[in-house]
């Protein structure tokens, strides 16, 4: 079974591979971590999209998507996530295997030399601007993408609890900046931001699938770049319980909770079981009884981020059931810190995060996904060994770790208002 190998590059550069011939692709991705902060937030995420537009090498969109198509219909993509006080920036390209090009091409090579020149060289004006046009699009479509979410209110409940949690707190910034601060930005903001976030970011390179990664290019490239960060979870605090109500003209509520514990790294495992046991699959507890037996949600559920040192636990309402709602979910959390677990629902829960777990190898995407999340603490922890150590724990250790949680904010997003 392939290992995740990892060859430091620099004090503020890792690469790490997943060499798998299975998977008969391909997968290089370069990750920027930098600490979130408002003043920046907005433009650097708005960079990855900008930068992947073009380059002094592939000019257009034509040119760029001419190349992606020679190189065997490659894909390039960008993204911006938020792990815990950080903004991760990430650029991706995605190919076939060496083995399978037509006139046997090193494709590694090909497909980097393509990132590279979106890393490196991304196309700008004469005075150094990126064109206006691209930056005018990608801007449009980062407010799109605020709107979205808005109107998503699943996703919106949750940001908002999420922000009143660490309200005042890099770790409650949008990932995206605010949509304000997105409005604000102008194209003469953004010159000399991209070597600005080359200069200052952490980078987790990845190298997956059936791929023979040229450690040496990679080290030329990277060698003069970056910045160190030692990544770590949110600072917990023991917190005091806030209570917000909103209301919008919907016609479902949404109820979002959180709750804040100390968990060292060796205890989040622990933390994800208990979590899974309250909320997550079908067996538990809040899926049995809040929902199934007194029908008092369309769903409800609970996840714990260990990065942030929180269990968040989300639900759809009827309007009139809110109230009834948050005391069925704390009656069920309380029900679970005096024991009241069975070995059955332990079993069913920790079966429901073996079967995840072992999943992970099933895709590129999830390899990366797994292995960056763990560049926050036990870097070497595989998937399958994460399943062994989950399968130790008893009930005792879960209802203790549940007598850890300590309310923080209960946030209520009430149908009927304007």
């Amino acid at each position: 079974m392939s290992e995740i190998m990892t060859c430091p590059i620099s004090e503020t550069v890792v690469l790490k591979s997943f060499i798998d011939p299975s998977f008969k692709t391909m997968r290089v991705s370069v990750n920027m971590l930098l600490p979130i902060d408002k003043a920046t937030a907005a433009k650097y995420a708005l960079l990855p999209a900008l930068v992947s537009r073009a380059t002094r090498e592939y000019p257009d969109y034509t040119a760029l998507g001419r190349r992606l198509a020679e190189l065997y219909g490659a894909s390039l993509g960008s993204g911006v996530q938020k792990i815990g006080e950080y903004q991760a920036l990430g650029l991706s390209v995605g190919g076939i295997a060496s083995r399978y090009a037509l006139d046997g091409e090193d494709m590694f090579q090909k497909l980097t030399g393509l990132l590279f020149s979106v890393l490196f060289d991304p196309l700008k004006e004469e005075d150094g601007l990126f064109p206006l046009d691209g930056f005018t699009q990608e801007k449009r479509q980062q407010l799109e993408q605020k709107d979205a979410e808005f109107s998503d209110k699943m996703i919106y409940a949750h940001q908002r609890c999420h922000e009143l949690l660490f309200e005042g707190r890099p770790a409650g910034l949008d990932r995206l900046g605010s949509r304000e601060e997105i409005e604000a930005l102008t194209c003469e903001e953004l010159k000399g931001a991209w070597e600005e976030l080359l200069e200052n970011a952490r980078f987790e390179i990845f190298a997956l699938g059936d791929c023979r990664p040229d450690v040496e290019a990679i080290r030329e490239r990277f060698s003069k770049v970056g910045h160190a960060y030692k990544l770590g979870q949110v600072a917990y605090e023991p917190p005091e319980l806030r209570r917000v109500t909103e209301r919008q003209p919907v016609s479902q509520s949404k109820l979002a909770m959180a709750f804040r514990a100390k968990v060292p790294k060796e205890e989040r495992l622990l933390f994800q079981l208990m979590s899974a046991v309250l909320g997550e699959p079908t067996s538990s507890k809040l899926f049995q009884n809040v929902r199934e037996k007194q029908g008092l949600c369309y769903y409800c559920d609970s996840t714990f981020s260990w990065v942030n040192n929180a269990l968040f636990i989300e639900s759809g309402v009827e309007t009139e059931n809110l109230e009834r709602t948050e005391e069925a979910i704390l009656a069920q959390l309380t029900a679970l810190q005096r024991g009241e677990v069975t070995k059955e629902e332990l079993e069913y829960a920790k079966l429901y995060m073996r079967n995840s777990l072992r999943s992970v190898r099933d895709t590129l995407h999830r390899v990366e996904g797994w292995y960056l999340g763990r560049a926050f603490d036990q870097p070497d922890l595989s998937p399958e060994r994460a399943a062994d150590l989950l399968m130790e724990y008893t009930v005792e250790d879960v209802v203790e770790a549940a007598n850890r949680l300590e309310p923080a904010v209960i946030y209520k997003l009430k149908g009927g208002g304007e």
